[in-house]
């Protein structure tokens, strides 16, 4: 019975830790978004370099995911998971000392690298402690973390109107630097993951872990769905109040709708969960991309409050709550000593969407095209996603 207890505390403490690395990423994803004002003034930046400023920390955890996940299944999901968080709290406290433009630039990119190392490490972790009939509700548990650390950034916005651009970055920066010791004291590395690691040898090569044995037939559809929902996520994400205030909304009002979407984000991953471990896969393909695709319509299509309220609550539903269904169904296509690897290729894929959304959205609002151009430029990825998804549901439907 002890055994047993111990067992349970160690699983609640495992995913407790997960979720604040989770609320720390959703901090830095939503702080450019609220700070974004406040960094053009300070070094004078157009939309087109405020969409370098978004995407060069989704272009570092392009490359954390990738070489990170890799890196986890050698050194183990501890010391990687623990690394990261170092990583990211101390570029992301550079952030808001940044003297100059560059200095900017390489902050956060190198933020971004220590974040994309940390998530695909994290989710195995999580993985390791799930099974079939509890893997949706301990991965919204975690992954609820993100929006709830947007929600964070976003009351800040709201509640001290004057709050600098520098404070939000320090606050995000130092704060995570406090989970190391704890990481170091609670987190395990699993038994079976250091007998499979402790050689370079008995790790599989990389092709080997993403597209032996026909595993290409998920591995790809993944990797579509990662890359297009993250797509349209961090288009939200980074833009949604500057399209909103564009469109003739207050500063503040543009926050509390980034605000509701975040709530929805909230309701999405909690309530998408307890629908993953209950529906087929392509139900909730259908339903998440045809709700995404009805929020973008209405967020893009109208100035009346009300409607945006509901809207962005929609939108963070399915938006987010998709995005975390995405990382709640990647550890059940690899197993063994490449784990790590395989879900970090697919969140890669997905730091390409995520990085490809803020700089395509810059460049379609210098065209002119304005939100009708971005509503455009998204509703082919949301289908292909919507079909990559359902093509799945029977591979999850074989694991049960």
């Amino acid at each position: 019975m002890a055994q047993v207890q111990t067992g349970k505390m160690q699983k609640f403490l495992t995913v407790f830790l997960c979720f604040w690395v989770a609320f720390f990423e959703g901090f830095d994803l939503q702080a450019p978004g609220i700070a974004a004002k406040g960094i053009a003034a300070t070094f004078s930046l157009d939309q087109v370099q405020m969409g370098y400023v978004f995407s060069l920390g989704v272009f570092g955890m392009l490359f954390g995911a990738f070489f990170g996940g890799r890196a986890a299944d050698y050194l183990g999901q501890k010391k990687m998971l623990m690394l990261s968080i170092a990583i990211f709290g101390v570029f992301m406290s550079i952030t808001a000392l940044a003297p100059s433009i560059e200095v900017l630039y390489i902050a956060r990119f190198f933020t971004g690298l220590g974040l994309g190392a940390a998530m695909p490490t994290m989710i195995s972790v999580v993985g390791d402690e799930a099974n079939e009939s509890n893997r949706g509700k301990l991965n919204s548990l975690m992954y609820c973390g993100l929006p709830v650390g947007a929600i964070f950034v976003a009351g800040l916005g709201i509640l001290f109107k004057d709050i600098s651009w520098h404070a939000i970055f320090l606050i995000g920066g130092l704060a995570p630097l406090v989970l190391i010791p704890f990481m170091a004291f609670i987190l395990k590395d699993k038994p079976k993951a250091v007998v499979e690691v402790k050689s370079a040898e008995t790790v599989p090569p990389m092709a080997q872990v993403l597209f032996a044995e026909k595993k290409y037939k998920y591995t790809l559809p993944l990797w579509v769905g990662f890359f297009f929902t993250l797509m349209v996520n961090y288009i939200l994400i980074s833009w949604l109040p500057n399209l909103l205030m564009e469109q003739g909304l207050e500063k503040q009002q543009a926050f509390m709708i980034m605000l509701v979407f975040q709530v929805g984000a909230v309701i999405g991953t909690l309530g998408f969960g307890y629908l993953l471990d209950r529906l087929k896969l392509w139900q909730m393909s259908v339903l998440i991309y045809t709700g995404l695709f009805v929020a973008l319509f209405a967020l893009f299509t109208t100035t009346s409050i009300p409607v945006l309220i509901v809207a962005g609550v929609m939108g963070g539903i399915f938006s987010t709550g998709g995005q975390s269904i995405l990382y709640g169904i990647s550890p059940i296509f690899y197993a063994g000593a490449g784990k790590v690897t395989g879900v970090g290729s697919a969140i890669s894929l997905g730091r390409l969407g995520a990085m490809t959304g803020p700089l395509l959205t810059g460049k379609i609002l210098a065209l002119g095209l304005g939100t009708t151009g971005i509503l455009v430029a998204s509703a082919p990825g949301i289908v292909l996603s919507a079909i990559a998804i359902a093509g799945l549901s029977a591979y999850k439907a074989s694991q049960k």
